[in-house]
């Protein structure tokens, strides 16, 4: 479950209470995957917002669940690559009221070379204060590079049925390498969901879906086809077409742990109820078929937000 909207991204956020509420009700759920980040605060000024949300959640529960965030590395300012990051989750841990992190990414590329940072996640798992590592939004050369220093947990990248880059090389290197792949924005900020339409207008407040290519009032009367397609596989398997979408990748690759994100208690159920919907090897073969013919309006890719 990605945390993120809870404090930005779509619009105004829910009262603490709420957002606390919801993520214990994931958890109730069988929830035990939950993804934040530093920077993840009202319209991204500050710090920590989000975390502090998550550690309430989770705090009397910790050992039950799996715990990621991410640091955005802009050089290093405390001597060495390993104590500026070490600085940076020392912060995070105080923040989610934890003594260790399941799976600390770098968020995004940084003038830093990825081989330094690998480095110093190697000394942290010795450490004991984190138990893997990851990137996020990085191509094969940058997965590579890092993994020959310190073997990677996972690798975060923008991936659905609109967004399949990951596809041609990230994910096959990801088995070959024993590396989970973790699909951020999987229903594509709500596309594939089928409650959007060109009449949908967002939030002007911190709502990142007004700057989401497939979100332009054209670019969603171009998607509506691939819509339609999974609104029609959802009636036939008593789903919702967000759930038609997440087990399709559920389905497609045994390294995917996809994180789909809401702020409204009732769709974080629907999502985490994807992975009760099953597909057969036909339905799957049909819906990638169909898929494959339709045409995507809209790109973010590995430069996206």
């Amino acid at each position: 479950m990605g945390c993120m909207a809870f404090s930005h991204g779509y619009g105004k956020i829910p009262e603490e209470k709420y957002s606390i509420e919801a993520i214990r009700n994931a958890y109730d759920h069988g929830c035990t995957f939950f993804d934040t980040a530093e920077v993840y605060s009202p319209n991204l000024s500050g710090i920590g917002y989000n975390e502090r949300i998550v550690g309430k959640a989770l705090k009397d529960i910790r050992s039950h669940v799996v715990i990621a965030t991410k640091l955005m590395l802009h050089g290093f300012s405390f001597g060495t690559v390993y104590q500026t990051i070490r600085n940076h989750l020392e912060g995070s841990l105080d923040r989610l009221q934890t003594d260790y992190v399941d799976v600390y990414y770098l968020h995004r590329m940084s003038n830093v070379p990825v081989e330094k940072v690998a480095e110093a996640m190697g000394r942290l798992i010795d450490d004991g204060l984190i138990r893997g590592w990851g990137l996020s939004q990085v191509d094969v050369d940058v997965i590579d590079r890092a993994q020959k220093v310190t073997p990677l947990s996972a690798v975060q990248n923008i991936y659905s049925m609109v967004e399949r880059d990951s596809e041609a090389e990230i994910i096959p290197y990801c088995m070959d390498n024993h590396i989970g792949f973790v699909p951020f924005s999987p229903i594509a900020s709500g596309l594939l969901s089928g409650k959007i339409t060109p009449q949908t207008r967002f939030e002007k407040n911190d709502d990142v879906r007004n700057w989401v290519p497939q979100l332009s009032r054209s670019n969603i009367a171009g998607n509506q086809p691939i819509v339609e397609m999974l609104k029609s596989f959802a009636e036939k398997k008593d789903a919702t077409p967000a759930q038609i979408s997440l087990a399709w990748m559920l389905y497609k690759y045994p390294n995917v742990v996809p994180i789909p994100g809401s702020k409204n208690k009732e769709r974080i159920i629907e999502n985490l109820d994807a992975s009760k919907v099953e597909l057969t090897e036909e339905e799957f073969i049909a819906l990638e078929k169909s898929l494959n013919g339709l045409k995507v309006y809209g790109h973010r890719g590995l430069g996206g937000f």
